[in-house]
This record gives C-alpha cells, structure tokens and sequence, in this order.
C-alpha cells in the first residue's frame, strides 16, 4: 500500500492565525491591567470613583475629558507595548517575525 500524503494547511496560514490570537489575547490582556490601573490611579488622586458615564451630564467637562483623553492613551499605549512584547516572544520561539 503507497502511503497517501496528508494534506496541511500551509505553515504560513497557520502562523497568520496563531499570531492573530496571541496579538488580540496579549492587547485584550493590557487593555484590562491598564483600565484597573487607571481605575486606581484616578481613585487615588481624586478619592472619588471615575466617571463611569462620560458622557453623562452629570459629569463634568473637566473629568470627562480627563478621563477620556487618559484613558484612550494609556490603553494604546498598552496594547502597543503588549503586541511588541508578544513579537518579541514569537521571534524568540519562532526564530523569524510575526506574519502580518
């Protein structure tokens, strides 16, 4: 009997979609550490809780636009580092890049 050659998906579609998951896990994963470390920080600060509501107008413009504004960068910001840190690691394991 002729051994029958297993059909693979291509190393390159199955490293596309493992790095796809290790990249959102690793953002989705800054994206909570930093929101609690704003949530701390703001607490600290302020002695109050963060608006949960910017939008509301029971906020002011002040914290609203505060919160916001340092909110939005500081969770960029993590996931940038986040997804650096997880391409650092697959070069490491995987001897090559990321796929795009």
């Amino acid at each position: 009997m002729a051994a029958r050659k297993k059909k693979r998906r291509s190393q390159s579609t199955e490293d596309k979609f493992v790095w796809m998951l290790v990249a959102a896990g690793s953002a989705m994963l800054a994206a909570m550490v930093v929101e609690r470390g704003m949530t701390a920080g703001w607490r600290a600060v302020t002695a109050e809780d963060p608006p949960a509501k910017p939008e509301s107008l029971d906020t002011g413009w002040g914290d609203a636009l505060l919160w916001t504004a340092g909110s939005a960068l500081a969770v960029g910001l993590g996931q940038v580092l986040a997804r650096r840190g997880a391409a650092a690691g697959w070069e490491h394991y995987k001897g090559k890049l990321p796929p795009i």
